[in-house]
């Protein structure tokens, strides 16, 4: 069953070599065990997303700097928070660099 995104939730990208975490402002009046739920906005990097240490793509690895240009994809339509698409445990973020960025947990006290 898939699961809502709250703040704090574990992010890894394919080509990084560290995980993150995600960043989700508490503007939203939507909570989960009283962290904010995340929605397919929620992709900016240095306010959403940091980097994943160093970068694969190159040889030897660059410090890795995201490079985001369409929000989350794979989202829950049906569910909507102040009208945005409600971010799951299976959505994946596109990094131009290469990478796609996934969520390893959901940030749920409950995994």
């Amino acid at each position: 069953m898939e699961k809502s995104i709250r703040n704090g939730a574990t992010l890894y990208c394919t080509l990084g070599t560290c995980k993150s975490n995600l960043i989700v402002p508490k503007t939203k009046n939507a909570l989960i065990n009283g962290e904010a739920q995340a929605v397919i906005s929620d992709n900016v990097v240095g306010v959403n997303i940091t980097n994943f240490c160093n970068c694969t793509r190159s040889s030897p690895p660059l410090p890795c700097t995201p490079a985001i240009l369409l929000k989350w994809q794979l989202a829950n339509k049906n569910h909507k928070i102040q009208g945005e698409i409600a971010l799951l445990d299976n959505s994946i973020l596109p990094c131009l660099n290469g990478g796609i960025i996934k969520i390893e947990k959901s940030g749920q006290i409950k995994e």
